[in-house]
Formats: C-alpha cells, sequence, structure tokens
C-alpha cells in the first residue's frame, strides 16, 4: 500500500471507529465520490483507489452501501455519462446518497422492453441490499434484443414494490417486484458489454479486499482472545496446537490479502487476463474466509457466536461475501472457460 493510501486508511480507521453514523463520516471524509468526476463534485479517482477504503470497512466490519453505490452504482454511471447518470453521480458525491443496484448477481435475468418513447421493467430483482434506504436504483436489465444495459429507476416510480429481507450479516435488502415500472429513453444508460464487465469485476474486487480485511482483524482478534484466555492453569495461546492453528490463519489471511491486491492491479489489463485474476482472488478468498471464520469462531469456543462478542458478526459477513457475486463454483468455471479461450 503506497503512504497516500496508507495515510487515507489511517484518517478512515480513526474517524469511522468513532462515528455514530459511519455513512455519513465516509460522506464528510470525501469518499463517496471517489468515483466520480472532479466537475460533478468527486474526486476523479481510479478504482484502485478505492483499497484502503474497502479494507478499512473489512477491518472495522462496517455494514454500509459504500461497495453498491460508490463502487458499483458510481461505476456504471460514470462510464455512461448521461445527462441522468451525471446528475445521480452529482447526489452521490455532494449530498451523499444512497444508490442500490438490482441485477448484480450472476443468477436470474430481470428484463427490459421497449414502450413507446421508453422502457416497462416487468421483472423481480432478489436480495437489493439498501433498497429501502436508496433514492435511485441502477438497475442492470436484458433488452428484447438480449442486451444487458442500465436504467435508472427513481425509488418513488409507480409500480415498484419492496419485500423487506433481512440478510445474516445484519443489513437490510429487498425484493423488489417491479410491476410495469415505466422509465424514459433518457434513463436508460447506453452502456457496452464491457464496460459493465469491467465494473463487475471491480466489484468482486472489492469484496475480496474488503474480505481480507475482515480476515486480519479476525487473526488479530482471536491472538488476543486466546493469550488471555486461560485453560488448565496456563493461557491458550500457550498450547502449541493453538500456535499451529493460528499460523494456519495468518497464513491464509495473507494469501487472501496478496490476491486481493493482484485484482485490483489487473482491473486495467486485458479482459481475460482481468477476469481470471478477478475470478482466482474470489476462490480463494472464499476458502480462506471459510478457514479463518471457522477457526476463529472455534478457538472462542461458545462465545464466538454470541452477540458480545464481533467475532461472530465478522464471522457472518465473510459467509455473506462467499456467495455473493457468485461463489467459488461459479469463478472456478469462470476461471476455466477464461483460461481456455486464452
Amino acid at each position: 500500500m503506497t503512504s497516500d493510501r496508507a495515510q487515507l486508511r489511517h484518517a478512515l480507521i480513526g474517524r469511522l471507529a468513532q462515528a455514530r453514523t459511519p455513512w455519513t463520516a465516509l460522506h464528510e471524509a470525501g469518499v463517496l465520490g471517489l468515483r466520480a468526476p472532479e466537475a460533478l463534485g468527486g474526486l476523479g479517482l481510479p478504482f484502485a483507489e478505492a483499497e484502503p477504503v474497502l479494507d478499512v470497512l473489512g477491518e472495522l466490519c462496517l455494514g454500509v452501501p459504500f461497495l453498491e453505490t460508490s463502487i458499483v452504482a458510481a461505476g456504471l454511471l460514470a462510464r455512461a455519462a448521461t445527462p441522468a447518470s451525471e446528475a445521480l453521480l452529482a447526489r452521490i458525491a455532494q449530498d451523499g446518497v444512497v444508490v442500490a443496484v438490482a441485477g448484480l448477481e450472476p443468477t436470474g435475468v430481470l428484463t427490459a422492453v421497449a414502450e413507446g418513447e421508453g422502457w416497462r421493467l416487468e421483472c423481480v430483482a432478489r436480495i437489493v441490499v439498501d433498497a429501502a434506504r436508496a433514492v435511485a436504483l441502477v438497475v442492470l436489465a436484458t433488452t428484447p434484443d438480449s442486451r444487458l444495459d442500465g436504467f435508472v429507476v427513481q425509488a418513488d416510480a409507480e409500480g415498484l414494490a419492496l419485500r423487506p429481507v433481512p440478510t445474516i450479516d445484519g443489513r437490510m435488502a429487498a425484493d423488489i417486484a417491479f410491476v410495469g415500472v415505466r422509465v424514459s429513453q433518457a434513463a436508460r444508460l447506453g452502456l457496452s458489454a464491457d464496460a459493465i464487465d469491467v465494473v463487475l469485476d471491480e466489484a468482486v474486487a472489492a469484496l475480496c479486499v474488503e474480505a481480507s480485511g475482515l480476515m486480519r482483524r479476525l487473526v488479530s482478534d482471536t491472538t488476543a482472545y486466546v493469550k488471555g484466555r486461560e485453560q488448565f492453569g496456563q493461557p491458550l495461546g500457550a498450547f502449541q496446537v493453538v500456535q499451529h492453528r493460528l499460523v494456519d490463519m495468518n497464513i491464509q489471511a495473507r494469501r487472501a490479502s496478496a490476491i486481493a491486491r493482484r485484482a485490483l492491479e489487473a482491473i486495467d489489463a486485458d479482459p481475460a487476463a482481468r477476469g481470471r485474476a478477478v475470478s482466482a482472488a474470489k476462490v480463494t478468498v472464499c476458502r480462506a474466509g471459510r478457514f479463518v471464520g471457522q477457526n476463529a469462531v472455534q478457538l472462542h469456543g461458545g462465545m464466538g457466536m454470541t452477540e458480545e462478542m464481533p467475532i461472530g458478526r465478522y464471522f457472518k459477513r465473510l459467509t455473506v461475501i462467499e456467495a455473493q457475486l457468485g461463489g467459488a463454483d461459479h469463478h472456478l468455471r469462470r476461471f476455466a472457460a477464461l483460461a481456455g479461450a486464452a
């Protein structure tokens, strides 16, 4: 991590650790508009500069929609460069609004049908994170010509029906039914397939960075716990088998961190190389996260899953990340397909 990123990470740790409302603190720090151009009130920085923010969100296990709003939605909006997308980007950067994204997951297809001078959405989007807080949705839907594109839908659009769904990591999502939701032609982002693929790969890489921060924290907290917890008249950390377990956890956490950074660096590579690096990172993070999370809980004993300790919350977040934006099996198949095409 460069000195500038390290300084940002240090500043964010201090700010967010004490913040009553982390989202407001992120807005005040100016990082919500990291992807928005300076002309719209943002920072206009490349995706890789989000690394310290994502790392801190993982280390502190903060359930904020930074990934959905400032990485995915902002990434799609910035690549569209339409009046509608620029107006929403400016609201993210300047006002700190939340924008949810529907149609992110590789399963399920949302559809948009041309109607008159606009579009009609008739579909259901599952598990849209922080949809109830969002002022607008960016909907990834397939048009009749089988092209995937983005559409901006205002949160108060007629025909939207939200059913709240709690997630196991303590956040709120919603299943959204689009019942004859009509949007104008101006609401279509006109994104290319390549642009959408890049943003989706950025989202997976971002999850990997967050997960590596979570794992590092689990290793440090578990190490501190076994040093203070006594069994048979001595600290748990004095037992060789526990020491070996901690070493293995640390190795897995470091592997996850290294390959997450590699995925970040590969975002600007050619599509096949980028895809292989990102999918390899997701597979590694899935396996490492499960190992580190399960061992952290086991070494804490029954306390590991209580509300009194943060270990259970970190483990649950890692479990969600494991399935989010494609699990290990999905990314293994993707890696194999991309490797075979090389």
